[in-house]
């Protein structure tokens, strides 16, 4: 008697399941070939485009006189300022999520906090880290989660605080 209730109840659910799909099928529509190929182009289109801006605002940096006389640590913030927290449009040194950077021969070893300890984007920010400055020539990469001193919108810099209107 249980396993007949199980199997029936087993084909209830892959029914379920099967008319689930089917519903979605009638939604969700599939491209043509053409339509398809289209799709390719412009993605390709796009991408070069934005290999060429990328390209053109490193150039542009790369002119600025300015990167002559930073320090190593100065370099570093430079390049983690293209780092952003997913969840709030503003780059992390500006946001303040940056506690110390020192640049050694073997490594650059960074300490950061999050606005809050519950934020789900440690993870992402850390590697966004390791691989933006991997990719600048700095040498092994290390990042330091740290809660003490503890975030505060008051460690906003002033940039940062004109870019999200505060």
């Amino acid at each position: 008697m249980v396993n007949t209730v199980l199997i029936v109840l087993a084909i209830l659910a892959i029914m379920a399941v099967v008319l689930a799909i089917k519903k979605q099928a009638r939604v969700t529509r599939s491209l043509s070939a053409d339509e398809q190929f289209q799709n390719a182009r412009v993605l390709e289109e796009s991408s070069k485009r934005m290999d060429l801006t990328v390209a053109e605002a490193l150039a542009e940096k790369a002119r600025d006189p300015r990167l002559a006389t930073m320090t190593q640590e100065d370099l570093a913030y430079e390049v983690l300022k293209e780092c952003f927290d997913p969840e709030i449009p503003l780059n992390i040194v500006d946001l303040g999520l940056i506690y110390d950077v020192k640049v050694n021969p073997d490594n650059v070893a960074v300490k950061i906090t999050m606005t809050s300890p519950a934020c789900p984007s440690h993870v992402q920010i850390g590697e966004d880290i390791k691989v933006k400055l991997s990719d600048a020539g700095f040498p092994e990469p290390r990042v330091e989660v740290v809660w003490e001193p503890a975030w505060s919108p008051q460690r906003i810099s002033e940039a940062g605080r004109k870019a999200l209107g505060i």
